[in-house]
């Protein structure tokens, strides 16, 4: 049994598919697959259910994976003792969504916590849109930026977490099931105000969708509160409203369409052992398996799209 076995093991069980886990290891498929093998050969088990819409662990596969995550963090905790000297110490600042700063964030700071107790992060959890987030970059109020994609100007990015845009509907709402936009004419559209989902209507304009909107908000929690009233339907993204209030239905749109979030910095700002140690904790899918979030399906690991959104 190697490390690297496990830590391919890992990936498929946390992205569902040999292909994305390829992907983010960097890797060939046929690699990864040959690991495995090897893996349940030695184990004995059959830790990985295969079928042409993915792969998920069997119930010796989530014990598996319980052991191979802590095992893996110990590792990562080994490598850091070898090569940090001295404690690391300082603050970072990070602008994101809402809806970033409630469901993924706080796992983060609880690892940041137990691994760096003197390292401290600040969070502007206020940005309603990529462009409040670039802006907090720009003008030196944030050292990391969580954003949408795409970004314009002189920023550099990593993939981070994905969600889709769905309908959200009152929960009472009669709607039939389909492969098209469901009849939601007796209930008036509200808009949510940002570049993003600008968009995504866009998008959804193009395949179909008529209704014009009767009033615009900025603030999607705002939106859910009206819709779970009854009084209009909307499309916002998945994480802005999980988990779903009450009077609130989430369905998704006969289009796919994502919101794909980036760890952006500005160029030239410079890079320090603390910035670095915030990036890794981010990107770490063990920390972003832990979130309810991810085992409720709203967030997935994605990949940096160049120039698009969704």
């Amino acid at each position: 049994m190697r490390l690297s076995q496990l830590r391919m093991f890992a990936a498929v069980a946390e992205h569902g598919s040999f292909s994305a886990a390829a992907a983010e290891l960097g890797c060939t498929q046929s690699r990864i697959s040959h690991a495995i093998a090897g893996l349940e050969r030695d184990l004995d088990a059959i830790l990985l259910l295969r079928s042409r819409g993915g792969s998920m662990p069997t119930e010796a596969g989530r014990c598996v994976l319980d052991g191979a995550r802590e095992i893996l963090r110990i590792e990562a905790d080994l490598y850091r003792r070898a090569h940090d000297t001295e404690p690391l110490a300082g603050r970072v600042r990070i602008a994101c969504f809402r809806s970033v700063g409630t469901h993924l964030l706080p796992h983060v700071l609880e690892a940041l916590a137990q691994r760096h107790p003197r390292l401290h992060v600040d969070i502007d959890d206020s940005c309603a849109e990529r462009l409040d987030v670039t802006a907090a970059l720009r003008e030196g109020r944030a050292d990391i930026g969580i954003a949408q994609l795409p970004l314009e100007g002189d920023f550099s990015s990593l993939p981070y977490l994905q969600d889709d845009y769905v309908l959200v509907v009152p929960a009472g709402a009669a709607v039939l099931d389909g492969a098209g936009w469901p009849d939601l004419r007796a209930l008036p559209f509200i808009r949510l105000g940002c570049t993003g989902a600008a968009a995504i209507l866009e998008r959804c304009r193009a395949a179909g969708f008529a209704p014009e909107p009767a009033r615009t908000l900025a603030n999607d929690t705002s939106i859910a509160a009206l819709v779970a009233r009854g009084m209009g339907f909307s499309i916002l993204p998945r994480l802005a409203i999980y988990p779903e209030p009450e009077g609130v239905r989430a369905l998704p749109l006969p289009i796919p369409a994502r919101r794909q979030f980036v760890i952006a910095t500005l160029r030239g700002r410079g890079d320090n052992p603390a910035r670095r140690a915030v990036t890794r904790l981010l990107r770490e899918h063990a920390i972003a398996a832990s979130t309810p979030a991810w085992r409720a399906g709203v967030v997935r690991w994605g990949q940096e799209a160049a120039g698009r959104s969704g």
